[in-house]
């Protein structure tokens, strides 16, 4: 192989080797932050616990309501922040909403979609656009609730006890229909019970 062509080969090489890595750590994404309910020792589930940054956080809902996601509900809260003009939020949009009204029902489960736009005349054209209804949404138009959870780009997803403690947090689309993400949706509102 000539001179010239080496970078080349190792550059792709490199490439080739990094999306092999990615795609075998794609499903670590979706691990519990959290063990599952009794099954780890005290301490190490200590060491995990991370709560919900200290109060006020609030977003606008429609009409100019305002919701404080510091405050407790007795729910477990699934609070996702995305943006209409993020493409992975756009490609994973038909499986949230359908995981959302699969799992609407459950009395012990809420479910948040926290847009970063700057309004809901853009929210709503992009919702009526996809043909999407039922999704529960509300602004954070200055990105600064989102700042306050550490949130890095869009999609993230927070899933946080009735007791205030994130146990898990997922950076970057998911796989709703995943019989893994649905079972640990079910069951992470029961920690700390």
């Amino acid at each position: 192989m000539s001179d010239s062509k080496r970078p080349v080969f190792v550059l792709v090489a490199a490439a080739l080797a990094a999306a092999a890595a990615a795609w075998f750590a794609k499903d670590a994404l979706i691990q519990p932050a959290a063990p599952a309910p009794g099954s780890s020792s005290p301490s190490s589930a200590a060491a995990a616990k991370r709560t919900v940054p200290a109060g006020p956080l609030l977003v606008l809902g429609r009409g100019g309501t305002r919701r404080d996601l510091a405050a407790k509900t007795g729910k477990g809260l699934i609070l996702h922040f995305w943006a209409t003009w993020c493409a992975p939020c756009r490609e994973e949009m038909p499986e949230l909403v359908k995981f959302v009204r699969d799992t609407k029902d459950d009395p012990r489960v809420e479910f948040l979609a926290v847009s970063a736009d700057e309004g809901w005349k853009v929210v709503d054209a992009w919702l009526r656009e996809g043909g999407i209804s039922g999704l529960p949404v509300a602004l954070d138009p200055k990105g600064a609730i989102a700042g306050r959870y550490g949130v890095t780009g869009y999609p993230e997803t927070f899933f946080i006890a009735p007791s205030g403690e994130i146990v898990q947090h997922v950076v970057g689309p998911m796989s709703w229909s995943s019989p893994k993400v649905r079972t640990f949706a079910a069951e992470f509102s029961r920690l700390g019970e």
